[in-house]
């Protein structure tokens, strides 16, 4: 005889349409931590979780960064790495350049952590607009390259303790990331 109580409701086709109409629930894609010594972390989360490889990309490209509102020149940089399907990034803040959500991060947890979680979109303006509505303005946002991969940062934190990122892939970086996810790092962008 089974002690496990009834459950108290059911999904019903209602329940079910709700996950279709949320472009998040679809694009799960990555977690990402923010720390002041990426080849530490990138040690660390090998040895922790058997990242086979590592793509690092020094002074990464991100362009038309906004933050807060205002236009600045970011520089950081990124290591990106898979778990099975699932992307790791980590993200070091360099000295120079202009403050961003990262180095905040930093101010806040000076030894880093775990920064965000990122979702994979294919209508950006739809998801972005859907977020903002939720959860207010973007708290960064921008390019990445130059063939028009597109993010943007939410501050989700308080339900979740984390941001929220949504990304755009254009087709290079698709293929750069499944190249990586498939044991096969490119030799440079």
């Amino acid at each position: 005889m089974s002690t496990r109580p009834a459950p108290t409701s059911r999904l019903s086709p209602l329940n079910l349409s709700l996950a279709a109409k949320n472009q998040l629930s679809h694009g799960f894609f990555q977690w990402c931590v923010v720390t002041p010594d990426l080849p530490r972390a990138c040690e660390q989360i090998r040895n922790m979780y058997g990242v086979p490889v590592w793509l690092f990309l020094e002074n990464a490209p991100l362009n038309q960064v906004m933050y807060g509102g205002q236009a600045i020149d970011i520089r950081v940089n990124m290591a990106f790495g898979y778990i099975g399907d699932t992307n790791v990034e980590i993200i070091q803040p360099r000295e120079e350049g202009d403050d961003n959500l990262y180095r905040e991060f930093l101010r806040e947890r000076p030894r880093g952590g775990f920064h965000h979680l990122g979702f994979k979109v294919y209508n950006f303006e739809e998801a972005t607009s859907a977020l903002e509505a939720q959860f207010g303005p973007t708290v960064q946002r921008g390019q990445f390259g130059t063939g028009g991969t597109k993010f943007a940062y939410y501050d989700t934190r308080e339900a979740t303790g984390l941001y929220t990122e949504v990304i755009c892939f254009d087709q290079a970086s698709e293929a750069l990331l499944t190249s990586l996810r498939d044991g096969n790092p490119p030799g440079s962008l």
